[in-house]
């Protein structure tokens, strides 16, 4: 079968019978919180990686990419890490267990997993949607319980978070890898 990161579901599609088609669609994750505002129109899940216990691994993209902060009507920030969005996440192989990895993503996009069972995500660029958000491409390396820059540490609006740095930044802005496999013989 194969599995598919959309807009507001992960689901799972088998092929029962070994024909080639699809013969039901599973859910694998749903009932998020949709964003404020969605990227390109339709973004909202994205990225999707297997580790070797066959757990599921996808990306939800920030709430708001324009304000990732998240101002409300009265000018109060409102982000919090807790929030869904923004994350990645990790469903057990059963898909009963949904638990929250780490917090601080834009949009990731490529999932793979190395040797060592590390995952690694690119994210896309921030600083075109806010000044001081990470200014080019990321390759991140996944980490529990870790913020991963967006937004970025603010001593007013978000002054409890560390921001960890990317592994490698692709530049010019603008140069996202979509996808990536690990050269390890």
């Amino acid at each position: 079968g194969v599995f598919v990161a959309t807009l507001g579901r992960v689901a799972f599609v088998p092929d029962k019978n070994g024909d080639g088609k699809g013969d039901a669609e599973i859910v694998v994750a749903d009932g998020w919180a949709p964003p404020q505002r969605l990227a390109g129109g339709a973004s909202d899940c994205l990225g999707l990686a297997l580790d070797k216990d066959g757990s599921v691994w996808f990306g939800l993209g920030t709430k708001n990419m324009n304000s990732p902060y998240v101002p409300d009507d009265a000018g109060k920030m409102t982000y919090n890490v807790a929030d869904e969005r923004g994350s990645i996440w990790r469903v057990s192989a059963d898909f009963k267990t949904r638990e929250k990895i780490c917090s601080g993503i834009r949009y990731p996009v490529g999932f793979a997993f190395n040797a060592a069972g590390d995952l690694f995500v690119t994210d896309q660029e921030g600083a075109t949607w806010l000044p001081n958000g990470n200014p080019f491409d990321e390759l991140l390396h996944i980490q529990t319980g870790r913020h991963s820059g967006f937004p970025p540490r603010h001593p007013k609006h978000l002054p409890e978070v560390f921001d960890e740095p990317s592994v490698f930044d692709y530049g010019p802005q603008h140069q996202s890898a979509c996808g990536m496999r690990f050269n390890e013989g």
